[in-house]
């Protein structure tokens, strides 16, 4: 009788070890390691060429290099669009491709002079405020994924124009803005098919050598002087109030502020490496960065795994190549070497 119950007891435990494995293995896969749903995420150089990696370990060319570095890289459904002096697109994954727009602003290296809208069904662009001698209000769209061009017309009133844009940027709560360094006034869209409000930011210091560019962590709007001389400044009601973050930013040019995941909020510098927002304070995050590194773009990009767990990780574009971090930003390491300038 006891042996009877023994060997039961055995066989119950067997059947829990097996119902253990199974969760982590199914057809002999492990589920804990395979990827379900694997990143792509695509890297400009200095040189002007555009690579792709899966790995953020092994680069794939994209587009050769031309001397013209990418100042924006996006996608929009299955389409990739750069911008360098102007707007290219590709249909087919970087295959090849062809000239867009023309009407893209010149006066912004940042990422965010092009901004994906998937809840507007569109991809909004800072122009000039002209396209081929056409008066364009500072704001053209595209609702086919970057094929085609529309002027923008739904301006403050009927005797403001916007004259020029230079940045965009999108809340949390689907709330649209976009800067202007030209006339120093910020625009708000509450929806797809709403007018652009017209901001007078109120605590904004602005002179003829700030250089500001948009970017939000969450609710939070942000605007950084890409000149580095009055750092970064935020807002807690849309934009209309502005406060200056503390903390030991240098005075150098300020080349991307963004937070992964609406999580944690970096601003990369010329030759002083990246810093994080520890609050409501700027220090410095460089461990594991070469000395005098320029970080020149910031992105965040995820692993689903067969078992639904995602894994993330934090991207640097460095004048000395691709950093990761695994840990929220706490380390880097180099993944690969280069000199790089964008990251999408």
């Amino acid at each position: 009788m006891r042996k009877a119950y023994r060997f039961y007891k055995l066989a119950i435990l067997a059947l829990v070890v097996i119902g253990i494995q199974s969760c982590h293995k199914k057809n002999g896969i492990d589920n804990d390691s395979v990827i379900k749903k694997p990143y792509g995420l695509y890297i400009g150089d200095e040189q002007g060429a555009l690579w792709n990696t899966n790995t953020g370990d092994s680069i794939k060319l994209i587009f050769p290099p031309d001397g013209y570095p990418d100042r924006s890289i996006i996608t929009s459904g299955n389409n990739l669009l750069f911008v360098k002096s102007n707007t290219h697109l590709s249909l087919n994954d970087g295959g090849n491709f062809n000239p867009t727009d023309s009407s893209v602003t010149k006066r912004g290296m940042w990422q965010s002079i092009m901004l994906d809208v998937p809840d507007h069904g569109r991809v909004y662009l800072a122009s000039e405020g002209y396209s081929n001698n056409h008066p364009t209000n500072g704001i053209v769209y595209s609702e086919n994924n970057g094929k085609t061009w529309i002027i923008d017309t739904m301006v403050y009133n009927d005797t403001m124009q916007i004259r020029a844009t230079t940045s965009l940027t999108q809340l949390q709560n689907g709330l649209l803005f976009a800067h202007s360094n030209v006339d120093g006034y910020l625009y708000a869209r509450v929806s797809k098919n709403a007018d652009w409000i017209r901001i007078n930011p109120i605590g904004l210091p602005t002179s003829s050598s700030t250089y500001y560019y948009l970017s939000h962590m969450g609710n939070t709007l942000l605007l950084t002087d890409y000149s580095g001389s009055q750092g970064v400044w935020h807002s807690e009601d849309s934009g209309v109030i502005w406060k200056k973050y503390g903390g030991t930013l240098p005075n150098v040019p300020l080349y991307a502020t963004y937070a992964p995941y609406d999580q944690d909020l970096f601003v990369g510098t010329k030759g002083y490496g990246v810093y994080r927002l520890v609050n409501g304070n700027f220090v410095p995050a460089n461990n594991g960065l070469a000395h005098n590194t320029s970080v020149r773009a910031i992105a965040g990009k995820d692993d689903v795994y067969k078992n639904d767990v995602t894994k993330q990780y934090y991207y640097l574009a460095t004048s000395d190549g691709l950093y990761r971090s695994e840990d929220n930003g706490q380390n880097w390491i180099q993944t690969i070497p280069g000199d790089f300038s964008t990251l999408y």
